[in-house]
Order: C-alpha cells, then structure tokens, then sequence
C-alpha cells in the first residue's frame, strides 16, 4: 500500500507538472478567454505618447490606432498592450480585443522591433532617438538569443515532464527508473530554462524607470507574466516527484 500510495504521489506531481507546463505553453496562441490571460512578458506602452511629447516638446496624434485589426509590424500604430508567449505575440488596444503575429517555433523576444514596426513613420526617428539605445530593452539580438535558449531548455523539460509521468504509469523497476531520469533531466531543464527567462526579462525591465529630458517618465513598463510563474510551479513539482520516483524505483518489486 506504501508503494502505492509513493508512485502516485509522484505520478501526480508529474502530471500537474506537465499541466502547468501545458497552460504556459498556450499563452498567446491567440486571444482566446485562456490564452490571452497567460504570458510570458507584457509590454505596456499606454504611456508612450506623453513621454514622446515630453522628449521632443511637440504633440503625437496618430502615434497610437483603436483599430485592433489593423496589421501588425505595418507602421499603421502603435497598440496600448504587447504580450509575449512562446509560440508568438498579441497586441492589444484593450484586452481582449487585438491580433497575434504569424506562429514561430522559440519566437524571439524583441520588443524595441515590434514597437518600431508599429510606429507610423512621422514618429519613426524621434522613436530611436528617444529610447535608450545602451538598454537591454533596446538589444535585439540579445534579447531574442536568451530567450529562445530559456524556451527550448522549457520545451525540453515539458517533454522530459511528459516521459516521465506516462512511463511512470507502467509499473515495473524499469520505467520507475525511466520516470526518475527524465524528472531529473526535466528538472533541470526548467531551471536552467527558467533562470534564464527570469534574468534576460528582469533586464529589459531597465526600461521602466527610464526618463526624458524634462524628467516625464518614458512610459514603457516590461511585467513578467504568468507564465513564466507557471514555469517555476512546474520546476518545484518535477523536481518534488524525483524522491518518489527514485524510492519506487528502488523498492519496486513486481
């Protein structure tokens, strides 16, 4: 009965595991009720307009569009929210109402390119100029490169998740050490994935308590979002159901 009541406690942890880890994965696929209430980051540039206006001294109409269908990365304006998963990212006027770009396997975190994409070309130069080009915000290339690194340690660490809970559910010595291993590698996987999201993100957070000339706040705030919470749930659960998994393995005798 101890036997028992130890790999379904680890087969429990594993799942929700891998339900969690699920649940992040679907942040952003579209602005769906679920979907578009997870993230991995948000972008708010509801601000923008008043610290342009306080950089260059003149005033922004057309900077920002209430038409949530129009294309995104066209310069047709810019939108109130911009919200990171890891398949792709949805702008928003107002939540619910916006579009997704394109799906991309790992898309890369570029905020500085999506806002000038969306930038009419009247305010294209001022737009450079003004926001800080020594920011992590602004750096594309680093941006984008860490975070497909922390995706593709979380995609393997959700399949490791999978593996181990569905070999798991077999019970023999075997696949209780085939559960053991991948929790572990799994395990792994997620912190490392994890703590890379986590510090990458925390950087373009400098962005946040940038000023302008006069002193008006820039009016750009990067927020980590549920999902990477999600992440670090999962991490903690995969790495609790290791124990069990481990004594089931070695205890197991059919």
């Amino acid at each position: 009965m101890r036997g028992e009541v130890c790999i379904g406690s680890a087969s429990a942890l594993s799942f929700i595991s891998l339900l969690l880890l699920i649940f992040a994965h679907v942040g952003q696929i579209n602005t769906d009720t679920v979907p578009h209430q997870i993230s991995l980051v948000t972008v708010n540039v509801t601000g923008y307009a008043r610290g342009l206006q306080g950089a260059t001294g003149d005033p922004t109409p057309g900077l920002f569009t209430n038409d949530s269908t129009a294309p995104l990365g066209q310069e047709a304006g810019l939108r109130n929210i911009y919200s990171w998963g890891f398949y792709k990212y949805c702008a928003y006027t107002e939540k619910p109402l916006g579009q997704c770009a394109n799906q991309t396997f790992g898309f890369p975190f570029k905020p500085f390119d999506t806002i000038l994409g969306d930038t009419p070309e009247l305010y294209q130069i001022q737009t450079r100029y003004v926001l800080p080009q020594a920011s992590a915000f602004t750096d594309s290339t680093y941006l984008a490169d860490y975070t497909r690194a922390g995706f593709w340690l979380v995609f393997l660490g959700t399949l490791a998740a999978g593996i181990a809970f569905l070999s798991g559910l077999y019970k023999s010595t075997m696949t209780f050490m085939i559960s053991t291993v991948f929790s572990m590698f799994g395990a792994g996987c997620l912190l490392i994935g994890a703590s890379i999201l986590t510090a990458v993100l925390n950087k373009a957070k400098s962005i946040n308590n940038y000023t302008v000339a006069d002193g008006t706040p820039l009016g750009i705030i990067v927020n980590t979002g549920s999902a990477l919470s999600l992440v670090w749930a999962a991490f903690v659960l995969l790495f609790i159901s290791m124990g069990p998994y481990l004594i089931s393995c070695s205890t197991y005798r059919k």
